[in-house]
């Protein structure tokens, strides 16, 4: 599969990113970065142990990745859930906050779509 070609299946809109990062070489090359980046990580566990504003960081720096690489269904869960987290201090309402995990397994979702998109590009 190519570049193009993953951006249709995954849902995403190839022309956007090109039209930032002007080359398609370019957009496979951070592209195919992608999986090695641990925040998507790092915010599961983070929440897991209640680690709010390492949870916070790690979901506002996907927030930004995802603008950059085009990947708009993944930001748009990630910005919501950076947005509940932003006052990370305020752990109650947090925890008190049941969209949470569902906005977390609409990432989760998201990401394995777009991971394993990723591992099908033929560079």
């Amino acid at each position: 599969m190519n570049i193009k070609e993953f951006y249709d299946s995954v849902g995403e809109d190839y022309g956007e990113v090109i039209g930032r990062l002007k080359m398609e070489s370019r957009v496979v090359k951070y592209v195919t970065k992608f999986p090695a980046d641990t925040c998507f990580e790092t915010l599961c566990t983070a929440m897991e142990e209640k680690k709010y504003g390492e949870a916070f960081r790690a979901a506002h720096t996907l927030k930004g990745i995802c603008l950059n690489l085009g990947f708009g269904s993944f930001y748009k869960a990630v910005s919501e859930i950076t947005e509940k987290l932003r006052n990370y201090e305020e752990t109650e309402r947090i925890e008190a906050d049941e969209t949470l995990s569902t906005l977390l397994a609409e990432a989760a979702e998201r990401y394995g779509k777009i991971v394993s998109g990723i591992k099908a590009i033929e560079t």
